[in-house]
Order: structure tokens, then sequence, then C-alpha cells
């Protein structure tokens, strides 16, 4: 403590007290200078400013730390509240995409039902032996008008999994449909003529085929091969006719005309090339009378395809109309949601 008029206070007086009046003036104090500091405190504070320092630099990574911490929870917390959003506007534009997918539903499952129809009449002019010539035109013009463009910005991520999965399964049932109709009108236009043909010939029965035989070896092969004119079953046949038969060479098969003479007697291998004339009727499954019954079961099966198997009940199946049907009604109460 610094003294006061040169006598320090006795012990446990406060130096706080002023002392009695008639003290004498205490003498001004004379303030000397701070000793210089010494290596060893320069160094002292220099390492303590160090740790300082140090101690700084971790405060702000920290700092920096929970900053970044906080704004991850801020982008986040954003995240979450606009994801909420989001999902409203996407839920919204789900609503809306199922409104619109009912209706799309609804125009293929009526286009369908017209193609159910004409597929009727086309069968019923096949049994009567009258090609549907009018169906070939009408199946060119007729498309199931649903496909992956129907799902497009309609939200179906959105839409029940159940819902969305048959929504799947009706767009892929449909492209496969308009397929089948596609590949069965092709069909039909190759198969037109021959089949006119074999109907007037049903009346008036040609032979258009016959049997060739050759030696290979030891053995006796015959050959079914096509009349290049085919003649009238009823009448006297050509002793000689035309023939098309498939010959080697060094190309691969080819198809040659040869003249072959009508067996009558002797050896049917020997010498020169002689035929036998088929009947019609053996080989009515080999010609358009088999492509009348395939033309039928394709329509037959389009059919099935629509209004589903009725026919066995262990494999009975409800048909993609039906399935359409089911699938707008679903669509339509999730509209409802609006």
């Amino acid at each position: 403590m610094p003294s006061v008029g040169g006598i320090a206070p006795p012990p446990g007086i406060s130096p706080g007290i002023p002392l009695p009046p008639f003290a004498p003036a205490p003498r001004p104090v004379i303030q000397t200078p701070p000793p210089k500091p010494t290596a060893a405190a320069q160094t002292i504070k220099v390492e303590v400013g160090e740790e300082v320092e140090q101690e700084r630099r971790k405060a702000s990574k920290k700092t920096a730390l929970y900053a970044g911490l906080a704004a991850i929870v801020g982008i986040g917390v954003g995240f979450a509240i606009g994801g909420a959003k989001e999902r409203g506007d996407r839920g919204k534009l789900a609503v809306d995409g199922a409104a619109a997918l009912e209706k799309d539903v609804k125009a293929a499952n009526e286009k369908m039902v017209e193609l159910k129809d004409k597929l009727d009449a086309g069968r019923a002019a096949l049994e009567g032996k009258k090609f549907p010539a009018q169906l070939v035109a009408e199946l060119g013009g007729i498309n199931v008008p649903f496909d992956a463009t129907n799902l497009e910005g309609k939200q179906i991520g959105s839409l029940p999994g159940r819902v969305m999965r048959q929504v799947l399964a009706y767009t892929t049932a449909v492209q496969d449909l308009n397929k089948t109709k596609d590949s069965l009108k092709n069909v039909l236009t190759a198969a037109q003529a021959p089949v006119e043909k074999s109907w007037k010939e049903q009346e008036e029965p040609v032979v258009n085929f016959s049997v060739v035989f050759r030696r290979d070896g030891d053995k006796t092969l015959a050959e079914l091969v096509p009349n290049k004119a085919p003649f009238p079953f009823g009448k006297d046949w050509p002793a000689k006719y035309t023939v098309s038969r498939l010959e080697r060479t060094q190309q691969g098969l080819k198809s040659a005309e040869k003249e072959a003479t009508r067996w009558t007697k002797g050896d049917i291998a020997g010498g020169d090339l002689q035929a036998l004339p088929v009947d019609p009727q053996s080989v009515a499954g080999l010609t358009s009378e088999q492509m009348v019954f395939r033309l039928a079961s394709a329509m037959a099966d389009i059919r099935k395809t629509l209004d589903g198997n009725k026919d066995n009940p262990v494999e009975e199946t409800p048909g993609l109309i039906k399935e359409g049907d089911d699938l707008a009604n679903e669509l339509h109460k999730i509209s409802l949601a609006r």
C-alpha cells in the first residue's frame, strides 16, 4: 500500500479511514513508471497470446460449425415446408390427373366396344363364306386411343399403389391390343384373294397339288408340289402338266418348274418325272380353308381379350373392357377429392 504522511496505517485499520484533522498534510505521491517487462515476461505474454489466438480460432471454427448446422437445419426446415407444399400441389395435380385419366379411359373403352362389334360382324361374315372386306378398312380406321402419352403430366406416382398398378396394366394391355388388331388387319388383307378363290373352288373343285416321287439311294421319297395351272377335279385330267419343285443348287434350295407325266401304271419313281393329282378335299387344311379357320380364331382371341374368358371357370378373366370400367370408377373416386 502507498504510504500516507510517511506513516503506514496500523494493522487492522483500513486505509480508507481519514486521519484526524491535526495530522500533517500528506506528501504528494510520485508516480514511478512500471518496470520494463523482462524477456521471460514477454515470452509468457507472447505464449499466452498464442493460446488466446488458438482458442479464438477454435471458437471461430465452432461458431462457423454451429452456423453451418443452423443453416442446414434451416434449409432442412425449408425443404420440409417446401416439400409439404409441393406434396400438396402434387396431390392436387394427382386429383386433376385422375379426372383427366378417367375421361381417357372411358374414351378408350368406347372404342373397344366399337371394335368388338365389328369383329363380331366379321366372324359372322366368315361363317357365311363371305369375306369381311369392309372389316379390313374398319380395322385400319380404329385405334384404341390410350398409350403411355396419356400418363404424361398426370402425377400417377401420387396415386394409390393399387390404382397406379391398374393404370399401368391397362396401358400395356391396350397397346398390345392395338398391335394385335393391326396384325389381324394385315393378315386379312393377304388372305382375301386366296380365301375367295377357295370358296369359289368348293363349288367347282380344282386340283391344286400333285405328288411326285424320286429315289434317294435305296429309298423312294414323295414330294407334295403345287400345279402351275390347276385343272378341274371333275373333268378329264391332262396327261402332262407343269409342277413347281424345290431343287438343290449351290445357292441353296430354289423353285424350278418341271414338266411331269401323270402316272397311270408302272414304276412311279423311274424314268421321267411322274405325278399323281391330289384330292382337293384332302389338302383343305393346308390351303385357304385352314386360313379361314385361323382368321376366325384370331378374331375370337381378340374378342376374348375384350370381353374376357367365360368358357372356363378355372381360367376366367374379366376382359379389358371390364378392367377399364373398374379403373374409370377408381379414378372417379379420386377425382371427387377436388
